[in-house]
């Protein structure tokens, strides 16, 4: 008799037991499809980004267009890069903008750390095409190119950089094939006060 309630009693704690245990499993498997679908989002975002044809460079770039993937951002129009190709990674500086500078040995420009954020949050290990124009290397030894997302304005990220206020024109020769858009881009941003235009005095 004492076996038959022994036993009884084990039945039930491990009846209880295995509902909790169900009930974690099904939101371990909530968190894995989570995950799943994170997954399967980056890889249909990669498999576009690699699509992407056409993109607009200088007439005579110094280097043809580059598939990366952005390791990490150094502030809001620099970040470091691995190409696709498995050649060496470099420090990518956007061509034609100038985002306020972050803290480094003298303090952060207005606007600095969103123009760094929002970089971050738009491409941060994620795929991008690089295109060139015609001077490739700055003297503080950075790959010099253009951003691209996607197709048209709204995916070339200089230009997203400067018509959302986070960026100012900065034409350099020889690399000024898209300086009359950015010009355009920043007036619009003034216009409108958008970023930094509004926050910053």
């Amino acid at each position: 008799m004492i076996v038959l309630l022994l036993a009884l009693a084990c039945t039930d704690w491990f009846a209880s037991t295995d509902t909790g245990s169900s009930t974690n499993t099904d939101t371990a498997s909530a968190d894995t499809a989570d995950s799943g679908e994170d997954a399967t989002e980056r890889a249909a975002d990669d498999a576009r980004v690699r699509a992407l044809t056409d993109l607009p460079g200088g007439e005579f770039p110094c280097l043809d267009p580059m598939l990366v993937r952005v390791a990490y951002i150094t502030d809001g129009d620099t970040v470091y890069v691995h190409p696709e190709d498995g050649s060496a990674g470099r420090k990518v500086r956007m061509i034609g903008i100038d985002t306020p500078e972050i803290e480094h040995d003298d303090p952060a420009e207005c606007f600095g750390e969103e123009a760094m954020g929002y970089t971050s949050e738009a491409l941060l290990e994620r795929l991008v095409w690089l295109t060139f124009d015609s001077d490739c290397i700055d003297p503080y030894d950075r790959t010099l190119a253009y951003v691209f997302r996607d197709q048209g304005e709204a995916g070339f990220f200089n230009r997203v950089l400067a018509r959302q206020g986070y960026a100012t024109a900065l034409a350099i020769d020889p690399n000024t094939t898209f300086e009359a858009e950015i010009d355009a881009d920043v007036r619009e941003a003034q216009r409108e006060g958008a970023g930094m235009w509004e926050a910053c005095p």
